[in-house]
């Protein structure tokens, strides 16, 4: 049986924009024999990072306007991974960053697509005893309001809908949930993600 993926063949690919995003046009060949022509976001992954501060008590977020939705948002601190740097240190640089907080046990909980037609990835990382050390050092064009949601709050807030990266969330807590990591650092926050989690 042939392969889904073996239905559609790349002819080629231009740069149809690059900006901000870049956004590059492919070129298919179809299993019926058409062509189509199909605009694909391209350009770096991302990094996010779930900050549960000491004792897990509260999860460390970052509040500030978003050109897409035309207004203020509270979101998970993260940002584009830098050429040939992981995806976990991504995830840290941009806590301390955006927020001025770190934390040196950190789980990488994987990654996800960014959409249907895009060739980028979104990584989480999930990080325990994250702890206040300086003062944010934002990029040009970032702004915004550093804030603490205590955790028994988290999930209720996940399902508002009211951030971009709700679903990376919900799966890598999750995943971080049923893990079998062995990292003494990230056993106690473990046990407080296993106790939100409805159900389990």
């Amino acid at each position: 049986m042939t392969e889904p993926d073996e239905l559609w063949r790349k002819l080629w690919s231009t740069r149809a924009y690059k900006g901000f995003v870049t956004v590059n046009r492919d070129t298919y060949l179809e299993a019926d024999g058409s062509v189509s022509e199909w605009d694909v976001i391209a350009g770096p992954d991302s990094a996010a990072v779930l900050a549960f501060t000491e004792g897990g008590s509260d999860v460390v977020l970052f509040e500030q306007f978003r050109v897409g939705p035309g207004r203020t948002l509270l979101e998970l601190p993260g940002g584009y991974v830098k050429s040939g740097e992981a995806p976990g240190a991504a995830a840290q640089r941009e806590l301390e960053e955006e927020t001025g907080y770190e934390s040196s046990a950190v789980y990488y909980a994987g990654s996800e697509w960014w959409s249907a037609n895009s060739s980028r990835r979104k990584h989480l990382a999930i990080a325990a005893e994250a702890r206040l050390v300086g003062d944010p050092s934002w990029d040009v064009s970032e702004a915004g309001f550093v804030r603490l949601l205590p955790s028994d709050e988290l999930f209720d807030f996940l399902m508002s809908g009211e951030l971009t990266d709700a679903g990376l969330a919900c799966r890598g807590l999750l995943k971080f949930a049923v893990s079998t990591q062995q990292d003494a650092g990230l056993a106690k926050l473990q046990a407080t993600v296993r106790g939100l989690l409805p159900g389990y």
